[in-house]
């Protein structure tokens, strides 16, 4: 089982947000930044769009499909920790499909005992490195392909 954690939320524009994906029963992980000029520009995004209150779901779902593409692990059962109640349901459907597999996906508060929170808050502390920093075109690519769903 893995779990997803993020240490920053996606609305704090000043800072980086990390996304943390680990596994509960092994040490694998995998980090992703996105730094907080990508967020203010795709915030301004969906600002002239006439969505500014869907960003912040939008922008931590395509940060999941990201850290979930980009780590290339196997993932089949996975645990968000809640972020944004009442977005569960569009945030699972818009993972769900975007992968051709099956992903089982569950939402329950993660805690700072959780390995994925290990994960997030260690590069947000410095402590070890993100695997990954997002970009502004890869972010937008998986947010115009998913735009249909959430």
């Amino acid at each position: 089982m893995y779990q997803i954690d993020q240490s920053i939320r996606i609305e704090q524009t000043n800072q980086d947000t990390i996304i943390g994906l680990a596994n509960t029963k092994s040490d694998l992980s995998y980090t992703l930044v996105i730094p907080a000029r990508v967020k203010r520009q795709i915030q301004e995004y969906y600002r002239r769009q006439g969505l500014p209150t869907l960003f912040m779901v939008k922008l931590f779902t395509a940060g999941i499909i990201l850290v979930l593409k980009r780590s290339r692990l196997k993932v089949s059962n996975l645990v968000i920790d809640i972020e944004y109640p009442g977005y569960e349901i569009p945030i699972m459907k818009t993972i769900q499909a975007y992968f051709k597999h099956q992903v089982d996906i569950s939402f329950s508060v993660i805690g700072k005992h959780s390995p994925a929170h290990f994960a997030a808050y260690g590069v947000y502390r410095h402590k070890r490195r993100s695997n990954h920093t997002a970009t502004l075109p890869e972010l937008l690519t998986i947010l115009h392909k998913k735009d249909r769903g959430l």
